[in-house]
């Protein structure tokens, strides 16, 4: 099987592609595909290794135990902030003793506790301004983390991987700078798809307890924001949330052929009012990447 090819983020209007990428399905060959990608990605780059922080949540140990499967050699680090449960850093360590698999002659500790340094880092920017949030806060402990991953990678010849799925995409739930990377392998897939894939994925492997734990557990940032990602999401299930969206894009599409009905652009109107769509129409410069102006404009 071919590896899968790269696409570009859709565009916040290209609501055929988001619903196309809402009706994938779970399945062994898409299975396949997802480490045929990664090997591939890593032999074709010349890269030694991918490099990634283990939380303890799906995402991540869904990708350490399909890289540890696919014996494609990586860095995996649990790195815990403040705010962080021992029992989030009681699996993401579990996960890293069982899946690890670095490059050859790489030796380093799994845990790397990093509270004190984002408190100092913290402190310090209080000092300059003492207004902040559980956001802004939040976002310190990302891009802390990232700076580590980030110098792991460089250390060791290798690249960041993202963990992020597509719900996350849709919403803008990550912080930019922050937890993303250099490869975002599972990043257009359904996040109830890759459970279905993380389930698949338990029955290759010799020790499944590890991941099937992370699959158990109640999904959070580990940031102290909420108690889970869905608190913050404002949705029940992450079926709803794709739910959700499925029936926006679907309204947005039938409202480009013809004017809704008045009790469809009532439906939009409320639907526009849920947390994943109004974290959706926020979240558009996320999506966008970097801002670039063209200066050929400015000859005339």
């Amino acid at each position: 099987m071919a590896a899968l090819p790269r696409m570009e983020c859709p565009r916040d209007d290209d609501f055929d592609l988001w619903l196309e990428l809402l009706a994938l399905k779970p399945s062994e060959q898409l299975l396949d595909a997802l480490g045929d990608f990664l090997q591939e990605y890593l032999n074709a780059s010349g890269l030694k290794a991918y490099v990634m922080g283990l939380s303890g949540g799906i995402d991540s140990s869904f990708l350490a135990a399909l890289l540890y499967h696919r014996r494609i050699p990586y860095l995996g680090f649990c790195l815990p902030i403040a705010t962080n449960t021992p029992d989030e850093t009681a699996r993401g360590l579990s996960v890293a003793r069982a899946y690890g698999n670095p490059p050859q002659g790489a030796s380093f500790e799994h845990l790397q506790d990093f509270t004190a340094l984002y408190q100092k880092i913290s402190s310090t920017f209080a000092g300059i301004c003492p207004s902040s949030t559980p956001v802004a806060e939040g976002n310190l402990k990302a891009r802390t983390r990232m700076l580590f991953l980030y110098h792991m990678a460089q250390i060791h010849g290798g690249c960041v991987l993202s963990t992020d799925q597509l719900d996350e995409l849709l919403t803008g739930f990550w912080t930019l700078h922050g937890d993303v990377g250099d490869v975002s392998p599972i990043q257009l897939i359904p996040k109830s798809v890759e459970y279905d894939l993380a389930r698949m994925l338990c029955t290759r492997l010799s020790d499944p307890a590890p991941l099937q734990a992370a699959i158990e557990a109640v999904p959070t940032d580990g940031l102290g924001i909420s108690r889970s990602d869905l608190d913050q999401l404002g949705a029940e299930s992450y079926a709803q949330v794709e739910d959700i969206f499925r029936e926006y894009f679907q309204l947005r599409l039938r409202e480009r052929d013809a004017a809704l009905s008045e009790a469809e652009a009532l439906r939009r109107a409320e639907l526009e009012q849920t947390g994943p769509v109004r974290r959706f129409l926020l979240s558009g410069f996320k999506r966008g990447g970097a801002v670039l102006v063209d200066p050929r404009r400015a000859v005339s």
